[in-house]
Parts: C-alpha cells; structure tokens; sequence
C-alpha cells in the first residue's frame, strides 16, 4: 500500500494502551471495522466532480467498490474520452479508510498531482483526483452539509413549478447525450412541446389556473415515459423531451400518444372542463463526431414552429 493512513482509520494498538478489563474472561475484539463503519455513519465521504461533462455531480461512498470509467456498467459513467472504459476504483481499505487504485487506465490516475497505480493509495479528505479530462475531489461532508448540498444542487437543477428537471439541467444532460450518441453511434431525439393558446388561459381563468395545468401536465408527460427519459420544464409554457436510443418512429409514435392524451385529459376547474392541446416539434440523429447540442435544440424549434404555423394541435418532425 502506497501513502500512509489519514487517521482515524482504527489501526494497530499497543497493548498499553488498552483500558484495562474488568472481566479477564471477555476477549479482546477488533474493533477497526466498527469504527470504520461508524466514520460512515458520522460523516458522508463524497466525490465530487469540479469539471468536465458531469460536472458538479456527487457520488457518496458507501464502502463497497466504486468503479469510475467510461463504460455504462461502470458504478460512475464518466463521458470524457481520456477516460479509459474500466478506470478506476475506490474501495474501502482494511485500515477503514477509503482507497483509490488504478485498473490499467490508458491515462492514468493521478491524486495530489502523482500518478496511482494498481496499489492502493489511502485518500485523504479534501485529495483532488484526475482521469482523463475530469478532476475530482474526494471529502468528508457532515450529514447537516451533505443536506444542504441536496437542497441546493435540486433547487438549481429544478423547475419549482413542476418538479421536473429545468432548462439548465436539460442543456448539460444534453451535452452528455450528445456525446454517449457520438461514441455508440446511436439514435438521439429530442422533442419540444408548447402548450396552444397558452395566454388565453391565463387571460380567461387566471395565473394559478395556468400554473396548475402547467403542474398537471408536467406530471402527466412525466408518466407517459421511461425512467432514463429526461423530460424538463424548458420554458414559460414549453417542455423538453430526451430520447436515448430513441429512432424517428418511436419518437413520432410518442409524440402523438403525448398530443393525443393531453387533448383528452380531463382538466378541470370550479367543475368546468379546459380544454387543452399540444404542439411538437421532433429532431432524431444519429451520433456522429462535431454534433453539437445547439443544432438539435434549433432542429427541434423550427419543427416546432411548423406545427404552430400548420394550425397547431399538430407533430412535425426532422431528421439530421
């Protein structure tokens, strides 16, 4: 093992040090693990990432092996192309504390700026790690700072209207997606929705009327899809759909599942019936290098616009 413990770790104790027993017939027990354990319990060791395609995301340690690389059966799918498919690992090391350990990456692991091998190397709270292009950094937060994190991580990804993911978290997903397409030369769709005549609602039942259909349909579009799909709150009345691995067909035969139930879907205020429509707007590619998230977001707009332009209530789509 390279480096030294970080403490704490619950190591070997010399015997003089050991409070003496009051029953000589109770043995001596190892408590390392427990106090290991019980380090986990106080406080909450994290990852977090500084820069790069997942920026700012935070992956708590648990204890068992985490492995980071570049492949989607990694533990922490790291979308950068320094980054080998298996790179590394962290695991919780004999002397309770956690290590790090290098899996033959092409481009190796380096923490404080040295680069780790396949031997474990202890980490220490506040360590920067780097693979490929991603620099990380491994601490120890308190569970009231890990709380406070969550609250503010969510409140900056998220629409506070509907719950559901907003523009800025839909722009950085975006961007990985575009890159997982690029890499497996999958399909990629992405569909804008907006909801009709959106202001005569506003204008006719009023703004907490507007925002419960928002909060409703929000929902609703939630519901209609599968778990990986990302759906956000784009905009005002606007919504946004990712569809991994997702071609032209599927995308369309959703898009008009989605038209056609939110025209049948019983909102309701003071006993009256709303009536509500969606238009599309539908762009699928597959991957390829220089793609950028900006041309799918301008395809899938102009679509739009067509359906609005053609009477709205209507699905347009566009392939790239």
């Amino acid at each position: 093992m390279q480096g030294s413990s970080c403490g704490g770790g619950g190591g070997a104790t010399r015997d003089s040090d050991r409070p003496l027993s009051t029953s000589p017939t109770v043995p001596m027990v190892d408590t390392s693990f427990a106090k290991a354990a019980e380090r986990i319990r106080e406080t909450r060791p994290t990852v977090i990432v500084l820069a790069g395609p997942i920026m700012g995301a935070r992956i708590a340690l648990t204890g068992a092996p985490t492995v980071f690389g570049r492949a989607s059966g990694c533990d922490v799918t790291v979308p950068d192309e320094g980054v080998s498919q298996r790179h590394m690992e962290i695991v919780w090391g004999p002397d309770g504390d956690f290590e790090l350990r290098d899996l033959g990456s092409l481009n190796g692991t380096l923490v404080n700026g040295e680069r780790v091998g396949p031997e474990a190397r202890p980490l220490c709270a506040g360590d920067r790690i780097l693979i490929g292009h991603t620099p990380m950094r491994f601490m120890h937060y308190t569970a009231a700072e890990d709380d406070l994190l969550n609250d503010l991580e969510l409140r900056a990804l998220q629409d506070p209207l509907t719950g559901l993911f907003n523009r800025r978290y839909l722009e950085q997903r975006l961007d990985q997606e575009v890159t997982f397409a690029a890499r497996h030369g999958s399909m990629l769709s992405l569909l804008l929705i907006d909801v009709d005549h959106f202001k005569a609602v506003n204008d006719g039942y009023g703004h907490p009327v507007g925002d419960h259909l928002l909060l409703e349909l929000g929902s609703y579009l939630r519901g209609c899809v599968r778990t990986e799909d990302v759906v956000a709150r784009h905009g005002g009345e606007e919504f946004s759909i990712i569809l991994r691995q997702i071609d032209a067909e599927g995308a369309r035969t959703l898009a008009e599942r989605l038209r056609s139930g939110v025209e049948a879907f019983p909102f309701v205020h003071a006993g009256n019936r709303i009536p509500v429509t969606i238009s599309i707007g539908i762009v699928t590619v597959r991957g390829r290098k220089g793609l950028k998230r900006t041309e799918l977001l301008e395809a899938a707009d102009k679509q739009l616009y067509v359906s609005k332009e053609s009477g709205r209530n209507r699905v347009s789509a566009t392939a790239m």
